[in-house]
């Protein structure tokens, strides 16, 4: 599945809402994301302290990545071989993660991430081996 490709760096992103007296909302609409809109989303929860999820990339598939509740904290790996650290603890931020950036997240106890995804899932998208995603910097730099 590998492809020519050039890297783009992830980051953050401010997520509109709304503030009120009977709560917040915040919403994304952000079509330069994912020109072909959301095909997937999904949300992890009931992680315990100090595990970790992720722990994969992608090859085509990018991700927007929210923290719902609590705070989650992403180290992001370019397939360069740059590393990034992100701390997600409001609603209102969104961590933008395109394809080969390697991801590791750790939970606060009652920290709920969603992600969205410009893919169905497919497991052939998925790098799922550190020594074989690290062996890719040589492309990449």
């Amino acid at each position: 599945m590998e492809k020519s490709i050039i890297l783009a760096t992830p980051y953050l992103i401010s997520l509109p809402g709304e503030k009120s007296d009977s709560g917040n909302l915040n919403f994304c609409e952000n079509q330069s994301l994912f020109p072909n809109g959301i095909q997937r989303n999904f949300w992890i929860t009931n992680v315990d302290e100090g595990s970790t999820r992720g722990n994969h990339a992608h090859w085509e598939e990018s991700q927007l990545l929210v923290a719902l509740h609590g705070v989650v904290s992403i180290i992001v790996e370019s397939a360069a071989g740059k590393a990034y650290t992100f701390e997600l603890n409001s609603p209102s931020m969104g961590l933008f993660v395109p394809p080969l950036h390697w991801i590791s997240v750790k939970f606060t106890v009652d920290a709920v991430l969603l992600g969205m995804s410009d893919q169905e899932f497919s497991e052939a998208d998925y790098i799922r081996d550190k020594h074989y995603f690290e062996s890719l910097s040589e492309r990449y730099t």
